[in-house]
Parts: structure tokens; C-alpha cells; sequence
């Protein structure tokens, strides 16, 4: 590997120290904020030199230039830089991948074309975003495409000796499925959610199964570990289990039960000659699997799901005891459902005792670490928790990402600011907000509201914290299938809030990226943002930018703007960017002066309130 690309790696690895200020108790709060801001400052240079590499070495690079010592390098850092879920940078190896396979097809290699297709596709794969709940599944005809070109080179398979080759033709195959909308697969612990197309999933899976089980296939290629792909092929048929909590099938029902049994032997052979016991997910999926089949009565499901999660430990942060802990309550409250009502009272102590152990594990993890895991779960318990629960258990998924929680802070305290600000100088601009009629000053209901838009404001960015392996790219400019990702983190947060009934806040979160004349923004939308919280997204747009653009405490002062800078931004963009009434408070000479002291101290604050280990003297 060649000086730059090498350079881009240690470059990868300082970014992410720098990510992450390490400040003292024994620091004044001047040398803590000062940490933070000579961070930013290097995370700015190691950005702009980075940007310089890639663009070297990636970006203004084609096919027909690329020498086969620049390919063999761009090929090694790639490898560096991609290793599924423990990747340093997905992005820059699906890009190098791109570049590598357009460099193949120039040159008429085969085996490195059939190689780039896959690898395109798992990396594109793993830079994905999907929610089968939103119909969200951002570059699935892409992947589908990569995995099938690539499986199509079955048809040469005995002509294309190479074994690393017929490999890469094998793994195409079995990932076809991922180019269908019916199978969504598994993210990080969700089961996937299916919407029709088990006939088209059976066929891939026949297919692709009949070859892993030839014995004339094997016998060319024994080193090939074609037990492994049988045993994943039917890993992810399990996954349609999600489908058979929803809507009985019996033949989806007697597949899964089928891949379940292979799954169980395959685990239990592994646990015998390991003395370890085999996987709680895998005790579930086989028992639920023989109750969908008609195998095991519904009462047997329940108390294996009742055990598995009595006999965790909240102490225990492994994936296993994850699993059991963030899902089995959510199992066992839909299939005791199916019981008689007698039978559901009497397992009722024991669901609770079960949510309570969930929520006091959700509060137990270690922060910065399971973000995902505790937003995804509270969609599922949001029914279980009480209002100051929700913003206890809200607050702790933006404190997983502390730039995100600063900013969202920031966002809190300027939203109550302007609209504090607005009730003295243009009520009516407020009136019919979150369903009030009017607000004034001397209104008793003044305070709830500007409560209410101060968590509005708090938690617009929620979205974000589910969508952390881009937003927390601080290294390099993002790519536009990166942003593309990010700019659904509206669609998130609106979703992960509705479920907790905060529906007004969910709205905000929603539109608080479109523009005011809707000309342009995101998420592209055809509903009007509802009248009761319109004026609160006007004032939450005019803060965001407010902040985001003035922040050089968590940013280099190179990046960041001054604040006389962003407010004429704020009066150009009236009537088309943003709302002429908030605009036009910073007309007012003192409250532009009150607003920009409001920022650095609050700013100061937030920073030393978020990063410091401890209350600083």
C-alpha cells in the first residue's frame, strides 16, 4: 500500500481519538473548552488533507487510467477499510470497489470483474439504510443488481477455475435475496418485516441451495465452505418468524420450522465441542418456529421466552443477553395476547416484572455504545413508559453522541429564546400552537408551552442518533450516497417520537428541514406541516441554523461562520428559506445583541455541562 493511502488510515484513527475529548475534573472549564476547540481545529486539518488523498488517489481517477500497481493499492486499502460491521470507512471502500470494477470491465478480466460485483454489493449492502416500517430501503436495486450480474457468472462457472473466483459467484448467489423488496433482512437484532413475495424468496433460496448441496459442486471445490453458506441461508429464513407473528402461513411456517431445526443441530454440534451452552436467540427461534409449525403449544413459547429473560442478567451487556432483554419483553407481550383473557391476567406480574427489567437494563448500559439498540427498543415500549420515562430514556439516546447532544441542547435553549422573544413582540404569530388558542405573557398555559417547544427543539435531531455511522464521519466530506442516508433522519426521529404519542414534537422533527416556501429541503413531502405546530418549525429551522453555522467550540473557526455573518444569511433567506416573522426579531438592535451573547454563554455552558466527566468548580 502506497504513503497516501496509508497516510488516509493513520488519519482514520486520529480522527476518531479526536472525536472523543478526553477532559479531567482536575481541567478548568477554560482548558476543557479549550481541549474541545484544539480537537475541532485538528479534526478540520486531518478533514482537508484527507479530502486531498481521496481525491488523489479516488475521485479523479477512471478506469482507463488506473495503473494495476494503483489498483492493487486502491484494492488493499479497501480491504483496511471494509470488514462488515466493524468497519472504519464503508463509504470509501464502496466507491474504491466502483472505480475497481469499471477498471476490471476495461481491462476484460473476468475473475476481477465477478469479485468487484460482489464486493460492491456487500459494501453498498452495509452502507444501506433500510426500514421495512417507513418502506425505507435506500439502494436496494443497486445491490439486487451487483448480486445478480454476479450469480449470472454461474453459467461459466466450470470455465472460471479459479476457486477465489467460483467463491465470490456463490456468495452473489446466496445474497440475491437482498435485492428483493420482500426480505429486508436483519439490522442489528430487528427481525425483518415482510410484505408478500415468499414466492420469490423461495425461489432464490431453492436456487441457490440446490447448488450448495450438489455433491458434483462440491467435489470441484471441497476447500470452498459451502456448509457455512447452507448454514446462513437458512439463518436468514428464520428471519420470516416476524412474518408468522403477524399473518399464519402454514408453508412459511414449515420452512422456517425446517431452517430452524438445521440452525439448532448446527449451533448445538458447535456448543458440544465448545462445553458452552447454545445461543438464546436460537433457543427462541427454534421454539417459536415448532409453535408456528403446530409442534409446541403456545404456553411452552411463553414460558421458554419467560425463562430466557428471567434468567438474564442486567449486568451482562453481551449480544446474546442484548437480545434477550431489548426483545423478549416485546415477544412475550404479542404472544400472550393470543391467550384467553383469565390466562393473560394471571401472566400479567410477570410481563410487568419483565418491562421493568428491560427499562432498568436501557438505563444500566454503558453510554456512547448500544445507541441503536435502546432507540430501536423504545419504539417497541413506548405503551410500558410514562412521560418522564420517554424524556429520561430520549435524553440518554442524544447523549450516546455528545455533538449531537450539544447541538440538540443548543436547538432547546434558542427555540424557548425566539419564542419568548415572539410572545413579546408578535403573539398572534403564535396562536394555535400545540392547540392553544392564544399565548401571551401573563398566560398561565406560557410556561407548558415554552416547555413544549423547548423538548421540540431538544429532540428534532433524534433521528440522527440512529444514523451515527454517518453523521459521526469527521475525517472527510461525505458522500452523496451518505447523505442521501442522513437526510432521512427526520423520518426517524418523527417515527421514534409518535410512537412515545409525542405527535406535535414527531411533526417538528419531521419538517424541520424543509424550507419555508416548501420550495425545497427534506424530506420531499406533499402534506402541508400541520397549522397547530407550524410557527414552532419556523423558529426551530431559523435555531438550527442559527447554531450549526456559529459553532466554533466543536468545529474549527475555519468551518464555523460569525454570528453577524449567519444573521444576514437569516434575512436573506426571508419569505423563501425562512419564516419573515422569526427573521425579523434580529431587526430589533437589542435582541440581536441579547441573542448573541445568549449563544456564546449558553454554547459554553452546554459544551462543559455535556463533555465534562463531572460537575467543574
Amino acid at each position: 500500500m502506497n504513503n497516501l493511502c496509508q497516510t488516509y488510515i493513520d488519519n482514520l484513527a486520529t480522527a476518531r481519538r479526536l472525536a472523543k475529548p478526553q477532559l479531567t475534573a482536575q481541567m478548568s472549564p477554560d482548558e476543557g473548552l479549550q481541549a474541545i476547540r484544539d480537537n475541532a481545529e485538528q479534526l478540520f486539518r486531518i478533514h482537508q488533507e484527507n479530502d486531498q488523498i481521496l481525491n488523489e488517489i479516488l475521485f479523479s481517477r477512471t478506469a482507463e487510467d488506473l495503473t494495476e500497481t494503483e489498483a492493487a493499492d486502491l484494492g488493499e486499502l479497501a480491504q483496511a477499510l471494509f470488514n462488515y460491521n466493524r468497519s472504519t470507512d464503508t463509504g470509501i471502500a464502496y466507491r474504491i470497489h466502483r472505480l475497481l470494477y469499471a477498471h476490471a470491465r476495461h481491462k476484460g478480466d473476468v475473475d476481477l470483474t465477478v469479485k468487484e460485483l460482489y464486493l460492491q454489493g456487500i459494501t453498498l449492502m452495509y452502507l444501506n439504510v433500510r426500514d421495512p416500517q417507513e418502506g425505507i430501503n435506500l439502494f436496494l436495486d443497486q445491490i439486487g443488481c451487483f448480486f445478480q450480474e454476479g450469480a449470472s457468472y454461474l453459467a461459466q462457472y466450470e470455465k472460471l477455475t479459479n476457486p477465489q473466483t467460483r467463491s465470490y459467484i456463490l456468495r452473489c448467489l446466496g445474497n440475491v435475496k437482498y435485492g428483493l423488496k420482500s426480505f429486508q433482512g436483519s439490522n442489528d437484532g430487528v427481525p425483518c418485516h415482510i410484505s408478500g413475495g415468499w414466492e420469490d424468496y423461495s425461489a432464490c433460496f431453492s436456487t441457490a441451495m440446490e447448488i450448495f448441496q450438489c455433491p458434483r459442486y462440491r467435489q470441484m471445490n471441497p476447500e470452498i465452505p459451502w456448509d457455512t453458506f447452507t448454514y446462513t441461508m437458512h439463518y436468514d429464513r428464520t428471519q420470516f418468524l416476524s412474518s408468522l407473528r403477524d399473518k399464519p402461513d402454514a408453508e412459511i411456517a414449515e420452512a422456517v420450522l425446517e431452517s430452524a431445526e438445521h440452525v439448532y443441530r448446527h449451533q448445538e454440534q458447535i456448543a458440544k465441542a465448545n462445553d458452552t451452552g447454545i445461543g438464546i436467540r436460537t433457543q427462541y427461534v427454534y421454539m417459536a418456529a415448532r409453535y408456528h409449525a403446530g409442534k409446541a403449544s403456545l404456553e411452552e413459547l411463553l414460558e421458554t421466552l419467560f425463562q430466557l429473560c428471567e434468567a438474564a442478567d442486567i449486568h451482562d451487556f453481551s449480544g446474546d443477553n442484548i437480545w434477550t432483554l431489548m426483545y423478549t419483553p416485546e415477544y412475550l407481550s404479542n404472544y400472550s395476547r393470543r391467550l384467553p383473557q383469565a390466562k393473560q391476567q394471571k401472566l400479567g406480574p410477570r410481563l410487568q416484572q419483565a418491562f421493568q427489567k428491560q427499562k432498568e437494563y436501557l438505563f444500566l448500559m454503558p453510554q456512547n455504545e448500544y445507541r441503536l439498540q435502546v432507540s430501536r427498543t423504545l419504539n417497541c415500549i413506548a405503551g410500558e413508559l410514562s412521560q418522564r420515562d420517554s424524556f429520561q430514556l430520549l435524553d440518554y439516546v442524544l447523549a450516546c453522541h455528545p455533538p449531537t447532544y450539544v447541538h440538540s441542547k443548543m436547538i432547546a435553549l434558542l427555540t424557548r429564546h425566539l419564542c419568548r422573544q415572539m410572545i413579546r413582540v408578535n403573539p398572534q404569530f403564535l396562536d394555535g400552537v400545540f392547540g392553544l388558542e392564544t399565548i401571551r405573557e401573563e398566560d398561565d398555559s406560557l410556561e407548558e408551552m415554552l416547555d413544549t417547544a423547548y423538548h421540540s427543539g431538544l429532540y428534532h435531531d433524534l433521528g440522527k442518533c440512529m444514523l451515527l455511522s454517518y453523521v459521526g464521519i469527521y475525517s472527510r466530506r461525505l458522500l452523496d450516497e451518505e447523505f442521501s442516508c442522513i437526510k432521512l433522519h427526520p423520518v426517524f426521529g418523527c417515527r421514534l417520537l409518535k410512537s412515545l404519542q409525542m405527535d406535535d414534537m414527531a411533526s417538528i422533527a419531521y419538517y424541520h428541514h424543509r424550507t419555508y416556501d416548501g420550495g425545497s429541503g427534506y424530506p420531499r413531502c406533499l402534506e402541508e406541516c400541520p397549522a397547530r405546530i407550524r410557527p414552532i418549525v419556523d423558529i426551530v429551522t431559523v435555531a438550527d441554523c442559527l447554531d450549526a453555522g456559529t459553532d466554533n467550540v466543536g468545529r474549527s473557526y475555519a468551518a464555523s461562520k460569525t454570528y453577524s455573518q449567519l444573521v444576514e444569511e437569516l434575512q436573506a433567506g426571508r419569505d423563501s428559506r425562512y419564516a419573515p416573522q422569526v427573521a425579523a426579531l434580529f431587526d430589533d438592535p437589542e435582541f440581536y445583541s441579547q441573542t448573541e451573547k445568549f449563544l456564546t454563554q449558553s454554547r459554553r455552558q452546554v459544551y462543559l455541562d455535556i463533555y465534562y466527566p463531572c460537575e467543574p468548580s
